[in-house]
Order: structure tokens, then C-alpha cells, then sequence
């Protein structure tokens, strides 16, 4: 019996990284789908059972060639995660249209691109799953990130939606919505200013940021049989970001 694939769109680096090394210890094949071809088949080299296909999530061809080439050669999709992402700074007044319309076609556009390629295989599935990436910015709007929050809400909307139709032919669609991570994305805005780490820390009941591991947790149980009546949901990773009130300084 041939093991299952998933497919992690984005998975050459960061959370995408993540979320594959985590499904291959899980005991999938994992497909590594990533616009950097080159950096796909490197990190897919550092993981046991894993290989990397160029993929451009914004191009129906690209999306189609694929899920061909994974269907070809492992037989089967089990899994879909629809990582791949950006983001762009700027004051929402001063944002440039080909900016906003380059996030709005990665991050809902290929959501859309990948899951709607993989729906025949995933239909011939014993356990099919599609885990997408959300973010706080789908409950909170975020400094200086309209089209990444629009996009982010966006997500929850579509995958309750495919979670509803899809649902009646044995597909789960859930969404995992990580807070402020460890990577190098966070990193960034912190170096540029755009993030205070001090006011991220305090808004965070945990009082630490996450890791890319306990998002690829939270994926891992979802795509899992030990959530085979879980669907249509959003899992917060966020350290009770979304859901702090508090307005007063902390003492420690």
C-alpha cells in the first residue's frame, strides 16, 4: 500500500518548512510546491520522503502541471496545504494597485488555484484534508497590511465555504490562523520598526512568540483521523493573541 501525499504549497521555507518536516514524520510523502524550484528541491533534500515541484500558485498552468506531476509520479493526493503567501507594508492610503492585486491572486488566488486542482484526487482519498493558512489578520485589522488582512479574512470565508460543499463528498476543509511566529516574516517587521516585539509580548497571554513546530502541530492534528469529524473550523495558534483584553500595564 503506497503511503499518503501531501502537497504543502509554499513549503520551501518558514512555516511551509515546518509543516513538512512535521507531515513526513507523520508518515506522508511530502510534495514541497514552491515558486523557488531550486530552494523546493534543497529544503526537500534535508527531509526524509519529501521532493520539490516548481509552482507559480498565481497561474492556472503552473497550478494544473502540478497536481499532474504529483499524480503522475506518487499516484495519489491525501492532503493539500495551502501555505503560500505574501505580504506587502504600506499606509492603506497610499497602497499601489499591482501590490494589492499580487496579494489578493497569491494568497486567495492560489488557495483557490490549488485546492480546486486537487478536488478530484483528494475525492479518491480514504482521509482527504485541506488545512489552509489564516492569520490573527482574519479577526484584527493589522497596521500597515490592508491586502494581507483582506486576503487572511478572505481565507476563512473560503474555507468555510468548500467545507460546506465539499463536505458531502468526505473532504475536510479547515483553516489554522498563527499569530506572531518566530520567523523570519516577524523578524522583519521587527527590524524594520513596523513591530514592537515589547507591545507583541504584552498583547500575548502566553507571553512568547510562537514557533513554526506548534503551527505544524496544529496542522498535523487537523489533516489527522483524530480529527475526522472537524471541519469548517479556524484553529487559533496564537498564544491568546485574539483574545486578550487587556488595556493596562502589566507588571511582572
Amino acid at each position: 500500500m503506497t503511503r499518503p501525499v501531501a502537497v504543502v504549497t509554499g513549503g520551501a521555507r518558514g512555516l511551509g518548512e515546518a509543516i513538512a518536516v512535521r507531515l513526513a514524520a507523520d508518515g506522508y510523502d511530502v510534495v514541497i510546491a514552491d515558486v523557488l524550484a531550486d530552494l523546493a528541491e534543497e529544503t526537500a533534500g534535508r527531509i526524509e520522503r519529501a521532493r520539490g515541484v516548481a509552482i507559480d500558485v498565481r497561474d492556472d498552468a503552473s497550478v494544473a502541471a502540478a497536481v499532474e506531476r504529483v499524480v503522475d509520479e506518487l499516484g495519489r493526493i491525501d492532503v493539500l496545504v495551502n501555505n503560500a503567501g505574501v505580504v506587502v507594508r504600506s499606509a492603506s492610503e497610499d497602497i499601489d494597485t499591482e501590490a494589492w492585486i499580487r496579494e489578493l491572486d497569491v494568497n486567495m488566488g492560489g488557495t483557490m488555484r490549488c485546492s480546486r486542482a486537487a478536488y478530484p484526487h483528494l475525492r479518491e482519498s480514504p482521509n482527504p484534508s485541506i488545512v489552509n493558512l489564516a492569520s490573527v489578520g482574519s479577526s484584527l485589522g493589522l497596521n500597515l497590511r490592508l491586502g494581507y488582512t483582506a486576503t487572511k479574512t478572505g481565507i476563512v470565508g473560503m474555507t468555510r465555504e468548500l467545507a460546506a460543499e465539499w463536505g458531502r463528498r468526505g473532504i475536510r476543509v479547515n483553516a489554522v490562523a498563527p499569530g506572531y511566529m518566530d520567523t523570519t516574516m516577524t523578524r522583519t517587521g521587527l527590524a524594520a520598526g513596523v513591530l514592537d516585539e515589547q507591545l507583541l509580548l504584552q498583547h500575548t497571554p502566553l507571553g512568547r512568540l510562537g514557533r513554526a513546530t506548534e503551527v505544524a502541530a496544529a496542522v498535523s492534528f487537523l489533516v489527522s483521523p483524530d480529527a475526522s469529524f472537524v471541519t469548517g473550523v479556524v484553529l487559533p495558534v496564537d498564544g491568546g493573541f485574539v483574545i486578550d483584553g487587556t488595556f493596562h500595564r502589566l507588571d511582572d
